[in-house]
């Protein structure tokens, strides 16, 4: 069913519990996702799948109950991966696959191949890919409000403060435990209900935009909109929102601070990029500048203060590390690009397979030599090798489209809640973009979703052409 905009999903004005629906599954969802070690256990992951695709399914099977419509171009790109994932796992003549591929039989089953090198990881991350387009579905679906919008943003704080202050009593008090798991590694670093310290990163990155640009939304009203010094300091702090502010700013120091005692050195740097972005776009579109850079100012200074007097010798030690590791030819990261170029090229149009570049690796491996190698730790590069160029393209490309039409969102709206939230969008995404550069939280189930959660939300932001456009 469509309506005039063409649009996916269905009759607007149905009952708000269709809408509360969408909007419960997907707080739900990240929250478990993330306590759940991350979404790295599989049976754990598999109910946020059950959830998330059984309540997407229900609304695409029944398009008269969807909250709301979703516009077809912002599902093209989705359906477009989906549809390659499933001639990747679509039985192909095994003569066809030896002249394209260069390879005769791989997974072959008698006369017939599929594409992928290892049909079961492609399958596994297949559902984990649909589970996070579902999810994107969702928010554009059930959380477009304006009340439904702060509730969402309010959970992804609330889950936020909890992963950081978890993080910090790991760090700080050595008690390296998730719930009742004795941890295994990073024994000295946070990582919240994390298994590894920059999947750990790469979630706070995400979330921390949230409480800088409330903070700073808070303080605008504060300030009614007036240039200069805030007047008389504390008949404001008197103010009702006053209380939001210092909420938001508590919260964001102590998201900055658990990513510090994270140590993990991409993620802080994509945050800080992302904060310094952040801070552009707000002089961009010539918001109250001193009070922002005042508000980021006083938030690292708070946050550095803090790992200053806590210590920040193990933090400083890992940065130190950067020099050695450069040097290291063939047990670095860079050795691994290297040779996963040569996955690249080697099927350059159509991948070996959504998630067998472990499978497919060995192959071609001189780095860390007799070592097992997981992942590319740089999403560009794995998506390439998984999907094939043009696919790995099309999908980073439709994800800086979405940040670039959420940077004008920004730009044009109103002061308020929708314009801290694109701006907020915009950070954690720009985030997310700059540490995949070198490491693999797109494959990680929990910040894979909370990223399409921010991806849809971000999508929320802009404005919806009319059904006479």
């Amino acid at each position: 069913m469509t309506d005039d905009a063409g649009t996916l999903s269905g009759a607007r004005g149905e009952p708000r519990t269709m809408g509360k629906l969408a909007e419960a599954s997907v707080i739900f969802a990240a929250v478990f996702a993330v306590a759940a070690f991350g979404g790295a256990e599989p049976s754990s992951f598999a109910v946020v799948e059950i959830l998330l695709l059984g309540t997407a399914a229900f609304f695409v099977a029944f398009p008269g109950y969807a909250p709301a419509a979703v516009p077809h171009r912002n599902m093209a790109v989705p359906m477009a991966l989906g549809l390659l994932v499933l001639f990747q796992l679509s039985p192909l003549p095994a003569s066809w696959l030896e002249r394209f591929a260069g390879r005769a039989g791989l997974g072959a089953a008698g006369n017939f191949s599929q594409w992928s090198l290892d049909a079961w990881s492609t399958r596994s991350q297949f559902l984990i890919l649909l589970t996070c387009f579902a999810a994107f579905y969702l928010v554009q679906a059930g959380v477009s409000g304006r009340a439904s919008r702060e509730r969402l943003v309010t959970w992804l704080l609330i889950l936020g403060a909890f992963e950081a202050f978890y993080g910090l009593v790991q760090s700080l008090t050595g008690w390296q435990q998730i719930f009742t798991y004795l941890k295994q590694s990073d024994l000295e670093e946070a990582t919240g209900t994390y298994i590894n310290r920059n999947h750990y990163a790469g979630m706070l990155e995400m979330i921390l935009p949230f409480s800088l640009a409330l903070a700073h939304a808070e303080i605008r009203k504060l300030r009614g909109g007036r240039e200069g010094h805030i007047a008389r300091g504390w008949k404001v702090l008197a103010e009702a929102g006053a209380a939001r502010l210092v909420l938001w700013l508590s919260m964001g120091v102590v998201l900055l601070t658990a990513l510090l005692f994270s140590r993990s050195r991409m993620g802080i740097l994509a945050a800080t990029v992302s904060l310094l972005v952040m801070a552009s776009l707000a002089a961009a579109a010539r918001l109250p500048g001193r009070s922002g850079a005042a508000l980021l100012a006083a938030v690292l200074g708070v946050s550095v203060g803090l790992a200053i007097w806590i210590g920040p010798g193990p933090i400083v030690e890992r940065f130190s590390r950067l020099g050695q590791e450069a040097t290291a030819h063939q047990e670095s990261r860079p050795a691994i690009w290297r040779d996963a170029a040569g996955l690249v090229r080697q099927r350059f149009w159509l991948g070996w397979g959504l998630g067998t570049f472990p499978v497919a690796f060995p192959s071609v491996q001189t780095a860390f030599p007799g070592k097992f190698v997981n992942h590319a730790h740089n999403d560009y590069v794995e998506w390439a090798s998984d999907l094939g160029v043009p696919a790995a393209a099309l999908f980073f490309l439709a994800i800086l489209g979405v940040l670039l039409r959420t940077v004008r969102a920004f730009l044009s709206s109103e002061r308020g809640l929708e314009q801290a939230v694109a701006l907020s969008c915009a950070g954690s995404i720009f985030a997310m973009l700059v540490h995949s550069a070198a490491d693999f939280n797109l494959y990680v189930p929990a910040n894979a979703l909370l990223f399409a959660v921010v991806l849809g939300l971000a999508v929320t932001t802009v404005p919806r052409p009319s059904p006479s456009a």
